[in-house]
């Protein structure tokens, strides 16, 4: 299954987006926590992620021309989903921890 999927029915979910598979891009990183950048994932986040931490990054533009990202955080070696940012124009606009605790 495409994981662009799960991109699609957050945005939905969390935005009111409706979004076509082909509108999303995307790319995976795996990261230290020095290369992350604090206006995107706050260091009292980042503290309780595992480092590194793999990145999924999804990237839409809406039809009024926004730009629509998502990083979608996972532990390298368990592969769960532990964080999810989200930005639109460059300004984070929602985040998620998972299993962690602040």
């Amino acid at each position: 299954m495409d994981k662009r999927f799960g991109f699609i029915v957050r945005i939905k979910k969390l935005f009111g987006k409706d979004v076509t598979i082909d509108e999303v891009g995307m790319e995976s990183h795996l990261f230290e926590h020095s290369d992350i950048d604090p206006s995107v994932v706050p260091s009292e986040h980042l503290q309780l992620l595992p480092d590194p931490v793999r990145f999924e990054t999804y990237v839409y533009i809406d039809p009024e021309g926004k730009e629509w990202i998502t990083g979608m955080g996972y532990d390298p070696m368990t592969y769960r989903l532990v964080y999810e940012v989200w930005m639109q124009d460059g300004k984070t606009v929602a985040y998620e921890l998972y299993g962690v605790t602040e």
